[in-house]
């Protein structure tokens, strides 16, 4: 359990860190530094400590010492896995180990500093690497929302979808799917009604972002690799 305030994960808060370090007086000073800055602070003197809790923490920036007694910074990126990837991982290292800090990157880390550090140069780090962390959690939050929202499409509808994304117009789309004009274009209307867009442009964005592959068109035609019941 962490050894100053804890978080409160329902309560909503951008600017959020969390230090994992064995070490009282170092925790201590940095805890005073972040809290002086805006931040919202819970520390953890072990990484068993961390993982217990980590489901239920807010996405925010992880100060993980690399050497610890028992689970090491790097036993600790192994154990989280993918319950780590609400968390942008700074490696705390007073040893000059280079080769432990290069595995911790490829261990899912984005950075890593040596102690003794400027406070300053943490602060920054923290702050750019906070930003890419939430702008990455948003991206995928918006890849999910589009992927469910292109799973409610009937077969025909995402069948259009895949016309239009590959540029298809409605009269070789038509004549692929052995339908009308009209018909395309109802199709359209409830695609863009079911997914929620504004517009046709809108709907094309959604099925870029939840992946949806275009059609194959040759030659004035258009190969649509979906299922085709009505």
């Amino acid at each position: 359990m962490g050894d100053a305030k804890s978080v409160d994960p329902k309560v909503p808060g951008p600017k959020i860190a969390y230090v994992v370090d064995d070490d009282p007086t170092f925790r201590r000073s940095l805890l005073l530094l972040l809290e002086a800055a805006g931040w919202a602070v819970q520390d953890f003197s072990c990484g068993e400590d961390f993982l217990a809790e980590v489901d239920q923490l807010r996405p925010g920036v992880l100060l993980l010492d690399l050497r610890m007694p028992g689970m090491s910074g790097l036993d600790l990126l192994e154990k989280g896995g993918a319950r780590l990837l609400n968390f942008a991982i700074i490696i705390l290292t007073g040893h000059g180990d280079v080769d432990a800090a290069v595995r911790a990157l490829k261990g899912g880390a984005v950075d890593f500093l040596e102690k003794p550090f400027d406070g300053l140069q943490l602060l920054a780090m923290l702050d750019s690497n906070l930003a890419q962390l939430l702008n990455s959690l948003e991206f995928a939050r918006r890849e999910r929302e589009a992927v469910a929202r292109v799973g409610q499409l009937s077969n025909r509808e995402r069948d259009v979808l895949s016309g239009l994304l590959a540029g298809a117009p409605h009269k070789v789309i038509a004549r692929h799917l052995g339908i009308s004009d009209r018909t395309v274009e109802m199709y359209r209307n409830n695609m863009v009604r079911k997914l929620g867009a504004k517009s046709t442009n809108e709907a094309l964005h959604l099925g870029m972002l939840a992946k949806v592959q275009p059609a194959e068109v040759s030659g004035g035609s258009v190969q649509v690799t979906t299922g085709k019941s009505p």
